[in-house]
């Protein structure tokens, strides 16, 4: 099982973050690719790892950066509002240790006043064994 470990020195302050590149889906690229379309590069993010959040969330500038289309529509709830009417889409997640996750329920949101681009939400982590150690300071991510 491919895992990374990664230092904080303020693990409790930042929470859980990590650099990661997203991603389209591998059948899009596919089919882009037959289609002699353009195909945007992944994109570098900041990403918080939020085991509160039920699926993942990007950024806006993210999507645009990618080009891509929304799959559907949902309603979500945040800490400030109810009934948050947000794009979803398929993207892939590449992890420091090059283990690609896919998810098809990303939620497109702004992550205002934040120092990240993205949350990764259970969609993703029930692919994983998420380890926080505060003592050590570290988090481990096993794919």
């Amino acid at each position: 099982m491919p895992s990374f470990t990664i230092g904080l020195s303020n693990l409790q302050q930042t929470g859980p973050i990590l650099e990661i590149q997203i991603a389209i889906p591998r059948d899009l690229f596919n089919v882009l690719k037959q289609n002699n379309q353009p195909i945007s590069n992944p994109i570098k993010a900041i990403a918080l790892i939020d085991t509160g959040a039920t699926s993942s969330v990007v950024n806006p500038d993210i999507i645009r950066a990618l080009g891509i289309s929304p799959t559907g529509r949902i309603k979500i709830s945040t800490p400030s509002d109810t009934d948050v009417d947000c794009n979803q889409f398929k993207l892939a997640f590449v992890f420091p240790n090059n283990v690609i996750i896919e998810s098809s329920d990303v939620i497109e949101a702004p992550l205002k006043g934040q120092p990240i681009q993205c949350l990764l939400g259970r969609d993703i982590l029930r692919h994983a064994v998420f380890i926080y150690n505060g003592y050590m300071q570290q988090i481990t991510y096993s794919v």
